[in-house]
C-alpha cells in the first residue's frame, strides 16, 4: 500500500513540476526593433515611446512601445524625434494606456545617419 501511494505521488509531483515549466515559457533573446523615439502626453505624466515604423496604422495605444529602465533618460535627452533601432526586452507594461512594453539594453544605430 504504501508502496502504491509513493508510486503515485512521485507521478503527481512530476506531472506538477512538468506543467509549472511548460508555464513559466522560455525567456526570448533580445529584441530589436527600429522606430521613432517620441514624447507623448503632458508633463508631469509625459511618456517616452518607441513607434515601430510598421504599425503606423495602428491606434497610439496599440502600436507603440512604452520605454522603461535606465537608458530611458539618455534617449529622452539625446534622441527624441529620432529613428533609431534598440535591443532590448519586451516586458509588461506598468500602464494601463499602453499594450506593450519595452526595456532597452542598447542603443544599437540611428539608421537614418549618413556615413
Amino acid at each position: 500500500m504504501a508502496k502504491l501511494l509513493f508510486s503515485q505521488l512521485s507521478v503527481m509531483m512530476i506531472l506538477l513540476f512538468a506543467a509549472q515549466g511548460c508555464a513559466m515559457g522560455a525567456r526570448p533573446g533580445p529584441v530589436t526593433i527600429t522606430g521613432t523615439i517620441r514624447l507623448v502626453g503632458n508633463e508631469p505624466f509625459a511618456r517616452l515611446v518607441l513607434t515601430p515604423d510598421e504599425n503606423l496604422g495602428k491606434t497610439q495605444g496599440e502600436r507603440e512601445y512604452l520605454l522603461v529602465g535606465p537608458l530611458t533618460e539618455e534617449l529622452k535627452r539625446s534622441y527624441q524625434l529620432k529613428r533609431m533601432r534598440l535591443e532590448g526586452s519586451l516586458c509588461v507594461s506598468p500602464l494601463p494606456e499602453f499594450a506593450r512594453c519595452f526595456m532597452p539594453s542598447r542603443i544599437l544605430e540611428n539608421p537614418d545617419r549618413q556615413e
